[in-house]
């Protein structure tokens, strides 16, 4: 490539970046403004018209900051409607890691005698995990090289037994591709529809199992569209769609 044609190339790049940055920027100010609006409404206690901005923000960013999604799931706690405050609570817990919306889950689901929402240390050790993720796995992989430096030197430098750490440091790069290929989050949904049936098959003429109302937090095994596979007490079953929200 000519100097004449590199140049040409960065002011093109140059271009394209600015466009870039020139669309991407009114966008976020008017979230930010929005942002503020919804915040201003729950200082105010105008719960459902700071909602309403919160869910707009939410659908067109897809995504929230665990604050507003704190006081998605306060409002909706508040209005009565705790499956969708639940769905709130789970995404918040996603990305804290807060045991105590862990708790808040806990308490809800005790008071509407809902499944799904056991505590173990097991959930909440992926939970950090998620969270931390990238650090976790820079961390494994730097204790995984550590080791097999030691094991290396010992066996080159001082002849003596290099065996107890290259093994350590197998089975730490065991873990590290553990997590970086195996998902640890599980599908979950929950419910947000009273009267959902829960069927042995993908279709209306299957037999039922049970009729539940909404809430329950249910573990996805396979999405076929309009029917969802979950797991129901330690039984295959199967939910519509549109009758449950899908939350990790």
């Amino acid at each position: 490539m000519s100097k004449k044609q590199n140049n040409i190339f960065k002011i093109i790049t140059i271009l394209l970046v600015v466009q870039m940055t020139s669309s991407f920027l009114p966008l976020m100010a008017k979230t930010n403004d929005g942002l503020l609006k919804a915040d201003s409404l729950f200082k105010l206690q105008k719960y459902t018209e700071s909602f309403e901005i919160y869910e707009k923000i939410l659908e067109e960013r897809n995504e929230a900051s665990p604050q507003m999604l704190m006081k998605m799931a306060y409002i909706k706690e508040g209005l009565g409607d705790y499956s969708q405050a639940l769905i709130y609570l789970n995404k918040y817990y996603q990305q804290t890691s807060d045991k105590r919306a862990q708790n808040k889950m806990q308490e809800l689901a005790e008071e509407h005698s809902l499944n799904g929402f056991s505590l173990s240390d097991a959930v909440f050790f992926k939970g950090l995990i998620n969270k931390y993720y990238v650090e976790f796995n820079a961390l494994l992989f730097l204790i995984a090289l550590f080791l097999a430096g030691i094991a290396v030197y010992r066996k080159l430098k001082s002849g003596s037994n290099a065996m107890p750490y290259a093994s350590s440091a197998v089975v730490v790069l065991l873990v590290f591709f553990w997590v970086i290929n195996f998902e640890l989050k599980e599908p979950l949904g929950i419910i947000t529809e009273n009267h959902a049936y829960l069927m042995t098959g993908p279709s209306a003429g299957a037999d039922l199992i049970e009729v539940v109302t909404k809430g329950h937090r249910l573990k996805i095994l396979d999405d076929e569209g309009i029917w969802i596979k979950v797991n129901w007490n330690g039984r295959e079953a199967y939910i519509r769609s549109s009758m449950i929200k899908r939350v990790s």
